[in-house]
């Protein structure tokens, strides 16, 4: 009988998604904090077992963003984002592949967690600002009398 290495995760991350979901707030800086601590691993000092880590993390956090952000309003540009995660989170490599593989799955992911992040902010700014007055006068533009 074989035993698994310690190198192996113990569960593949498609089968933790749903789980890890779940517990994960919808929290736009730690969101990106995450993304940002996930691009900083460098492959020669991290390990199998970080990377899957890490991966679990971000695929939560993926998911929870397209839900809020990629799945309202259905647009064709949404539509195509929406694609666009879902071959990413389909594309996870299997335990037997080469850890490259699932560092650059891990940089993917990071990339695209980043890029949801962004799109969210900027459709809760586009949020705020609609219901704030279109033009705000400073004090620069104020009378000076000049």
């Amino acid at each position: 009988m074989t035993h698994p290495t310690p190198s192996c995760p113990p569960a593949p991350a498609a089968q933790t998604d749903a789980s890890r979901t779940a517990g994960l707030p919808l929290d736009v800086e730690a969101a990106a904090q995450s993304a940002d601590d996930a691009l900083r691993l460098r492959l020669g000092t991290t390990t199998r077992r970080e990377i899957d880590t890490w991966t679990a993390e971000l695929r939560g956090r993926i998911s929870l963003f397209a839900e809020a952000t990629v799945d309202h309003p259905q647009t064709p540009a949404t539509r195509g984002a929406r694609w666009e995660v879902d071959q990413l989170l389909a594309s996870a490599p299997k335990d037997d592949v080469l850890v490259f593989s699932s560092y650059q799955h891990l940089c993917d992911l990071a990339r695209m967690l980043r890029r949801l992040v962004a799109e969210h902010r900027k459709r809760t700014e586009t949020a705020l600002v609609g219901s704030a007055p279109e033009r705000m006068t400073t004090s620069a533009e104020g009378g000076d009398g000049a």
